[in-house]
């Protein structure tokens, strides 16, 4: 099953014309469920669903944070990313699609990647395409994040206290208060509001 996420009838309307096109060759995507949220969809919908596609043409840091949670439920789950470049340049925006995210397709070309990414998936030859740009870059760089820290970084700006990220990514609430004090060192803040403001700089 393919879940799609979009407010747009036409992205629908194009991507049923691609499943159709896509049925002869992927049987395992027969069905195809659509909706604006990816909230409206239930656990038994999500837990049968193979890939979820994400039609984010527009600014949304609550969606990102909603596709969070569920990929962590759902950690089979593969997602795909329609979005524009634009969406990168918000600092906290490009943490978030860079962590829920398997595959980021630009929307001027995704209709020719996303039938390709999708044949690629059904013969079970998927790839983890990380969606960083180089401003992302840059702030890890210049402040010196360990790989652990950027990865409870997406974490930590979506709002998640510490207990939910030690059920999340399964390490001791002593360990992310570790972590999460170091990021804030680095930063110079002192608090999750200090740290928005900071990225809010790098926009």
């Amino acid at each position: 099953m393919i879940a799609v996420i979009t407010s747009c009838s036409f992205f629908r309307e194009g991507f049923h014309e691609l499943s159709r096109q896509l049925l002869t060759e992927c049987k395992s995507f027969s069905r195809v469920m659509y909706s604006d949220t990816i909230n409206t969809f239930t656990k038994k919908i999500l837990s049968q669903t193979k890939a979820i596609v994400v039609d984010y043409g527009q600014s949304d840091i609550q969606q990102l944070i909603d596709l969070l949670v569920v990929k962590n439920k759902y950690p089979d789950s593969y997602f795909i990313f329609i979005t524009r470049e634009s969406c990168f340049e918000n600092t906290i925006e490009n943490i978030l699609i860079n962590t829920v995210s398997d595959y980021s397709i630009d929307c001027v070309s995704a209709i020719r990647k996303l039938k390709a990414c999708l044949k690629d998936f059904a013969s079970g030859n998927q790839h983890i395409i990380v969606t960083k740009n180089r401003r992302l870059y840059h702030i890890e760089k210049e402040k010196n994040l360990t790989k652990r820290e950027s990865d409870l970084l997406p974490y930590i700006i979506s709002g998640r206290n510490n207990k939910e990220i030690s059920r999340y990514l399964d390490v001791s609430g002593k360990t992310v208060s570790h972590h999460r004090r170091n990021i804030y060192h680095k930063f110079a803040v002192n608090n999750l509001t200090g740290l928005y403001h900071v990225f809010g700089r790098y926009a």
